[in-house]
């Protein structure tokens, strides 16, 4: 069985796994805010939990004012209970047998009225997991529409914690898609970022849909760090010194390369080109190969990413970088001097410390599909769209060294930590 069938196989395995399973959201208590969130989101440990970095440090803004927080996680994620940050509860039972039966009501009636029955049978569990809940307000990353459905019926508001890059295209945030929506599916408001993604949401959000610009709180927590912060004091104290002075060049990964973009990146990790000119320029360059979030937890991305480094780059550099990913972006860009990735939104938190970004994915080109994916940091020049040619990269490498940092565009999360939210 090839590694593509695999994958693109785990997640029907994991529908019928999950029959097998049960449901744990019925543990809920009352709360004030409700969290949804996937594993994917999770991309770092504290106190031997899983934490997701952006909704849970919402979560414990939450905690901070007095409110009581719950959580609750999407399917089919595995990182519940204990085994993450607020416990989160699971309703992945449900969801397998309504989809497993949601293909034979598809056969009879039609796969228009497939979804909408299945839908249907989602939106009545959340309004069921609300009523256990009893939350003031639902926040959640990209929450799916029988949830926000629910909570219009529940009378009960639900908010888009941004996670990631917005764009025009995007099949989430994106006008045409967007547009396209049954209203009861659209959150009740977006908590975003900065300026720009509020501009992207202009196109479409209507006035009775709110936009509130918050910032990122994982960030804010390391730039405005607090003594009471046990998190960031626990990262402080144990972070390694880095005591190479060379140009330090991050690298960010995607998962799924070889599935989306095998075109591209036949070994879906990093680009030929890419390898090549690590490779060449090891001795000129401190680089930092950063891993996925989803390639940091145990299953095949997690094994073909550690495969792919400890093959062409070694082992000792492989565990170096591993524990280099472990540690929280901000204190990894605050020791970097350029970016290179794909396609990661890390473009956008890379501008925050004035760092340039190289972008190598070629549907970034003007005419492509993604096109208008980090419009603001390249007009600004803080980030351009590279040729798949090593020479051009290591061009690049040397000029934009030259040129120096940009104008962080931190002022945004100075503004809301003036605020003290």
């Amino acid at each position: 069985m090839s590694y593509n069938f695999k994958n693109w196989a785990a997640p029907y395995f994991e529908i019928l796994i999950d029959l097998f399973r049960r449901d744990t959201w019925s543990n809920l208590d009352s709360c004030d805010v409700l969290l949804v969130r996937h594993d994917y989101d999770c991309g770092y440990t504290f106190n031997g939990q899983a934490y997701a970095q952006i909704i849970d440090s919402f979560g414990d803004l939450c905690e901070k004012r007095g409110l009581s927080v719950a959580s609750v996680a999407t399917p089919q994620s595995r990182l519940i209970g204990a085994k993450a940050h607020y416990s989160p509860v699971v309703y992945n039972h449900s969801f397998s047998l309504f989809t497993i039966s949601g293909v034979f009501v598809g056969l009879v009636k039609g796969s228009d009225f497939k979804k909408k029955w299945t839908d249907g049978q989602l939106a009545n569990l959340w309004c069921r997991i609300l009523e256990k809940a009893n939350p003031r307000i639902i926040i959640g990353i990209q929450p799916p529409g029988p949830l926000c459905a629910a909570g219009k019926m529940k009378r009960i508001e639900v908010y888009d914690l941004q996670h990631g890059v917005m764009s025009d295209g995007d099949l989430y945030y994106g006008e045409k898609y967007r547009k396209e929506s049954p209203s009861e599916n659209i959150p009740d408001g977006f908590l975003l970022w900065d300026d720009q993604s509020c501009k992207i949401l202009s196109k479409w959000v209507n006035k009775s849909i709110k936009r509130i610009k918050i910032g990122n709180p994982w960030f804010m927590r390391f730039i405005k760090p607090c003594r009471e912060d046990l998190l960031v004091n626990d990262i402080c104290a144990k972070r390694p010194i880095i005591e190479d002075r060379r140009p330090c060049i991050i690298v960010s990964l995607q998962w799924g390369l070889d599935l989306l973009y095998c075109d591209q990146v036949p070994n879906g990790v990093i680009i030929d080109e890419l390898e090549d000119v690590i490779i060449s320029t090891g001795e000129l360059y401190n680089w930092i190969i950063r891993l996925h979030p989803v390639q940091m937890r145990d299953g095949p991305e997690k094994e073909k990413a550690i495969r792919y480094l400890n093959s062409i780059f070694g082992a000792e550099k492989t565990q170096k970088w591993f524990g280099m990913s472990e540690l929280p972006l901000p204190i990894v860009l605050s020791r970097a001097d350029l970016h290179i990735t794909f396609n990661s939104s890390i473009v956008i938190e890379a501008g925050w410390f004035g760092i340039r970004s190289g972008l190598l994915s070629t549907q970034l080109k003007n005419g492509e599909r993604y096109h208008d994916q980090f419009t603001h940091e390249r007009s600004i020049g803080m980030a351009e769209v590279l040729p798949h040619d090593a020479q051009a990269i290591k061009r690049w490498i040397k000029d934009t060294l030259a040129r120096g940092r940009g104008p962080s565009t931190l002022a945004f999360i100075d503004e809301i930590a003036r605020k003290k939210l």
